[in-house]
Formats: C-alpha cells, structure tokens, sequence
C-alpha cells in the first residue's frame, strides 16, 4: 500500500550524490542510445556506398576497328568512375592486389590487356566477349563482397550497354542492312554519278545565266538611278509649272475681267464718240454762225466808231457854225441844238476812239477766234467722227478681247489643274523611280550573290559527281568485303553481341553463406556478453583477496582467472556448437581457438577494469554502453565507411573492431599483417585492463563509507 500511495519511494533512493541520478539518466538513455545507435549506424548504408574503397586498374592496351583507334577500356574506367556508384580508385594491378589482400580496398574491378581486341573481334571471324576481371575478398567484409557483386551487377549492365550499343552500332546495323543494300546502293551511286553531271551542266547554265542577269542587273540599277535623277527634276519643273499655271490662272482671269471691262468702256467711249461726232458737227454750225456774227458784230462795230467819226465832225462843224454865224438867234438856236445834241449823243454812251480802236481791235482777234473755232469745230466734228468709228472698232475688240481672255482664263485654269495633276503624279514618279532604284540595287546585289551561289552549286554538282563515283566504287568495294558468314560463324557472333562483356570473378578468400559471412561478428559479440554474464555473477575483486595483503595484481588475478575459466568455457562450448552444430568451418582452427580465446580474455579484463574503476553499478551500465557502441561501429555487419563519421572514427578506438577482423582471417582466410595487428591490439587492452585493475583493487583496500554505503548498487 505504501508503494501505491507513494510514487517515488523507489526512486527517492537515487536522490543521494551524483552517481544514482547519473544512474537514472542512464535508464533513460540506454534505450536511446540502443536503439538511436543502431538506426543511425545502418541508416543508410547502401546509399553509401561511394565511400567504398574500390580499386579499379584498367589494363587495356587498345585495339583498332575499321582503322580507327578503339580505346573500349578508357571509355569502361570513365564512365565507372563518373558514375560515382562506388570509391573507384584507379590504381595498378600490383597495388590493386595488395590493396584488396590487406584490406586497403574491398575488392578490385580489372580491365583487362586484350577488352578493346575482345570487343573490336565482334565483327571478326573469331568474335570474342570481353571480360572484366574481378577480385573480392571476403576477410575484409563478408557483407562488402556481397554488396560488391551486386553493385558489379550494376557495371555490368552499364558497361554491356555502353559496348553493346557500339558493338551493334558497328556489326549488326553494318551487316544486317549492307549486305542487300550495298549493290543497290552502288547501282544508286553510279545513277547518281550520271545524275550529278547533268545536274553540274544545268548548275553551270544556271550560274551562267545569273551571271548575265547579275550584269542585267547591275544596268537596270544605274539606269534606275538615273531615272530616279530625272524624275527628281520632273517633279521639280511640274511643281515649277503647277505655281506658274497658277499664276497665270489668276492673271488671265484678272486680264478677262479688264477685258471685259475694256469692252464695256470701249462701247460707252464709242457711244460718246458717236454723241460728240454729232455735237460736234452742232458746234461746227454754231462756230460758223458765231463767225458770221463776229464778223457782223465787226461791221457794226466799224460803223460805229464811223459814226462817232460823223457826230465828232457834226460837233465840231456845229460849234465852227454857230461860232461863224451873226446872227445870235441862230447861233443860240445852234448852240441850244448842239446842246441837245450832245446830250443825247452823251446818252448814247457812245465808246471813245480809243475804247473803239480796242474795241475793234478786240473784234478782230474775236472775228479770228471765230474762225478758228469755226476751222476747229470743224476739225473737231472730223476727229469725233473718225473716234467715233475707231471707238466703235475699239468695243468690237475689246469685246472680243474680253471674249479671248475668258477663253485664256478657262485654259489658264485647265492648265493650272493639268499642271497640279502632273505636278502630283511628277511626285509619285519620284517616289517610284526612287523605289525602283532601290529594288533595282538590292536586285543586282541579290543576282550577284545568286551569281555566286550558283557557281558554287555547280562547282558542288563537280564535286558530289566525284563523291557519286567514290561513293560507288567504295560501295562495290564494300559489298565484296562483307562477311558472308556461316551459320555457326553466325551463332558465335549474335552470342558475344548480345553479351559483348563478362564478369570474371576472383577469391582471394571466400567465406561460405552468409553464415560464415557474418561468424567474425558475432561470436565477439556473444563472447562480450557471456563476460558481462559472468561479471554479473560473480566479484570482479573478491572482498576476501581485497581484505588480505595481497598485491593489487594478486588480487585482479584472483577475480580475473575464475571469469577466465569460464570464459574458456564459453568458448569450446560455443565454437563446438557452430562447428559441429550449425557447420562453420574455419581457416584454421587452431588459429579460430587461440584468438577468440584471446578476445575472450580481453573482454572479460576490459569489463573487470570498468566496474573497478566506476564501481559494480556504473561499470555495468558502462559495459552496457560500450557493447552498443560497438556493434554500430565494430563493421561487422555494414563496412564502416558506409556509416557516419562518427563511427568512423571511434571504429579503431575500440576493441570489438580488432576481434571482428581478427577472426574474419581466421575463419574465412588470407591471413596477413591484420591479424597480427589484432592480436597485438588486444593484448594491449588486455594488459592495460588488467593494470588498470590491479592499480584500482590497491585503491580499494582503503575502506571508506562510500564504499560501505555505496550510493548505488546492482
């Protein structure tokens, strides 16, 4: 009940010192460790497996096929150690062979000297497969050689399909299809030869013929460009006429309608010609009755001063007789008379001489301005009547000026809109001449290089008539050469084309099954476990030789031969049981004896040195962890260089490792520097663990608490 109500009464134990919670988390890891060990050391071995140390020697001295250089081993060793499948390490053959005797490779892949000869004798009458030469050795890893047929299973395929493609390429195509086809082909070539020549004749005409339009076309360009220039000054002198037909367009409509206007005043002119003709001819009337009357007025005016004359005289004879006469009536009534007579004269306002000698004067230049208005009047009349009828013929030419003009304005305006229209096309003649010449350069460079492309067809016309002749002389030599094979001839041959390359193996020691393959591991393993057996039975350092003045030697030996002896045991049961039992056969079985006895010893000192170094409790847990590490990293089961790094590197720290190679000699053969090594190298840990112990059972002669009261215990 107290177990159930409290939990923790059990592990309140591992509370005390350092040693029982390291214990507790021992419980807890060794799981872990057990299981994350394992899984990380053969996670993935074989994806691995280009860690493998692989000697690859390639012997091949080369051969010849159809006279060129067959180098088949070269093309083997590249496209093996491209593939990375495995640690290819190109190597020769003497180092090959030691390398895989003393474990420096796991086994070794040969080209042989005479591949390239195998694989060029496909097609010879004594057709011979190719072989590649294999050397595996099972002493350095069962699982190794095993893994390395399979992966030269791989190369195998790789490689036949590698030579098999040109072993096909260079027999079956050439043999199955040349044999029928090559007459054909020749009585082909020699039609081709014929052909060839009438095609050379045609591709010289052809090449002659652009020749000549090469040189066409040369001129058609400079001609082109020539029309290019002049249409270039046609589009300018239309564009020149186009302004100008414009031009005189509006000018002529300008000249018709002064024209028009021209004729319109012309007949107005010649109506007011006609009007001043016949006034004039008035004119000349009035003008001569405006001489006549100058003329009379002249007379008149003659008479007057005539009679100024006559009344002055008068005057002066009436004043003579009234100044003569006595009598004073008379001279009174004479005077009273010229009285009267003077004022009436007086009233008459009579000019004076001089007023009538101007007068005259006047009258005559007046009487010859009457004539001459009456002459021009009269001249007038004759002028107005002759421009009457020139105004007359004025408007009749005006009007048909006018007539004329409108007709040169309508043509002034076709012209304008003809010239427009050539300006216009002028313009696009440019365009296209500029066209042309363009068209016509690309054209004579394009005959020209047509003229030499056909120079060169016909000069490859000459030349393909050659190869047609070569082509079938070398067929008819061809079809002579081909094997007319018989049908055994045939057998061997189809059998190395379909298995251009084999796979020679070697053995330098060869273990039997898997059994025997993995033997060297796990009889190590057995014997650390039946050492751990022993150590949980019995003392490691007795407490009675440890109570007694015995050296420490003294006292390791007294716990150690008791556990030996067992050990002894352990071994003929168990190595009589696997021979005589399962069927392992061994090597040598002295040999297998001795040693595995020595590994026996080795375990059981190495775990008699850990629990008197950490005590009964830790030791064992130790033991535990130890035996762990040592399976994941020992290489008996994966080569170790398939594994992490880790293991790698504490794989010749550890003892296990020795014993598995050790007894892989012994058991499977080719005994060399190695199991001398292991040997010597467990006798070391041997030794030392025995040392270590013997120094550790002096230590604890010394009785302390911890040691009456140990914080932990098994």
């Amino acid at each position: 009940m107290l177990s159930l109500t409290s939990t923790g009464t059990e592990l309140r134990r591992f509370r005390r010192g350092t040693l029982p919670r390291l214990a507790v988390a021992a419980m807890i890891l060794v799981p872990l460790l057990y299981g994350a060990l394992y899984l990380w050391a053969f996670w993935d071995p074989t994806g691995n497996m280009d860690r493998l140390p692989v000697a690859l020697v390639n012997a091949d001295e080369g051969s010849t096929l159809d006279g060129e250089a067959l180098n088949a081993g070269d093309q083997v060793t590249s496209r093996l150690v491209d593939s990375g499948d495995l640690g290819w390490v190109e190597t020769d053959a003497e180092d090959a062979a030691a390398g895989v005797e003393d474990g420096t490779y796991y086994f070794a892949v040969t080209v042989p000297a005479d591949f390239s000869t195998d694989i060029a004798s496909a097609g010879s009458d004594t057709p011979t497969a190719a072989s590649l030469l294999v050397t595996y050795n099972d002493a350095n890893s069962f699982l190794a050689s095993t893994l390395g047929r399979s992966a030269m299973a791989q190369v195998q395929a790789a490689v036949r399909s590698t030579v098999g493609e040109e072993a096909v390429d260079q027999v079956l195509v050439g043999l199955g299809s040349a044999r029928d086809g090559f007459a054909q082909a020749s009585d082909g070539a020699l039609t081709l030869s014929a052909a060839s020549g009438t095609l050379s004749d045609g591709a010289h005409q052809v090449a002659d013929g652009a020749t000549t339009a090469a040189d066409g076309a040369a001129q058609l360009a400079s001609g082109s460009t020539t029309l290019a220039d002049g249409t270039d000054t046609l589009a300018s002198g239309a564009s020149q006429l186009a302004a100008g037909a414009s031009t005189l367009a509006a000018k002529t409509a300008q000249a018709s309608s002064g024209a028009a206007t021209l004729s319109t005043g012309a007949g107005l002119l010649a109506d007011g010609a006609a009007s001043a003709a016949s006034s004039s001819t008035a004119l000349a009337a009035g003008a001569l009755r405006v001489d006549t009357g100058v003329q009379t007025l002249a007379a008149s005016a003659k008479k007057t001063a005539a009679l100024s004359g006559y009344v002055s005289t008068l005057t002066t004879s009436m004043k003579g007789i009234a100044q003569t006469t006595t009598d004073p009536a008379t001279a009174a009534a004479l005077a009273s008379a010229l009285g009267t007579f003077g004022t009436s004269v007086a009233g008459l306002n009579l000019p004076t001489a001089d007023q009538q000698a101007a007068q005259l004067a006047s009258l005559d230049q007046l009487v010859d301005g009457a004539k001459q208005l009456d002459s021009g009047a009269a001249a007038l009349s004759a002028g107005l009547g002759t421009l009457s009828t020139k105004t007359t013929e004025l408007a009749s030419g005006a009007s048909t000026l006018a007539s004329g003009t409108s007709q040169l304005a309508t043509g002034a305006g076709q012209l304008a809109t003809a010239s427009s229209t050539l300006s216009s096309g002028a313009a696009r003649l440019q365009s296209g001449s500029h066209t042309l010449a363009d068209g016509a350069s690309q054209l004579a460079a394009g005959t020209t290089t047509l003229a030499d492309g056909a120079t060169q067809v016909a000069d490859g016309t000459d030349q393909v008539g050659d190869g047609a002749q070569t082509l079938a002389d070398a067929l008819g030599d061809g079809a002579t050469q081909i094997p007319d094979d018989s049908d055994a001839l045939r057998t061997d041959r189809a059998e190395v084309i379909s298995s251009p390359v084999t796979v020679s193996t070697a053995d330098v020691a060869q273990a039997e099954g898997f059994g025997e393959g993995f033997a060297p591991f796990f009889i190590p393993l057995a014997l650390f476990v039946g050492s751990l057996i022993t150590w949980l039975l019995m003392r490691p350092l007795p407490s009675r030789a440890l109570a007694t003045p015995a050296s420490g030697l003294r006292t390791t030996l007294s716990g150690y031969l008791p556990a030996l002896a067992l050990g002894v045991a352990q071994v003929a049961v168990m190595l009589g049981v696997i021979h005589f039992g399962v069927g392992l056969q061994m090597h040598t079985t002295l040999g297998t004896i001795g040693f595995t006895l020595l590994v026996a010893a080795t375990f059981l000192a190495l775990q008699q040195a850990l629990m008197a170094l950490l005590g009964p409790a830790a030791g064992k847990v130790a033991v535990l962890a130890l035996l762990m590490l040592q399976l994941a990293s020992s290489g008996g089961t994966y080569p170790v260089e398939t594994t992490p790094m880790f293991f790698r590197v504490v794989h010749p720290l550890l003892p296990m490792s020795y014993a598995v190679t050790g007894l892989r000699q012994v058991i499977t053969g080719g005994i060399d520097g190695r199991l001398w090594g292991s040997v010597a190298v467990l006798v070391g840990f041997l030794v030392g663990s025995l040392a270590v112990t013997a120094w550790r059972a002096g230590r604890l002669r010394t009785w302390s608490m911890a040691r009456l009261h140990p914080a932990l215990e098994i």
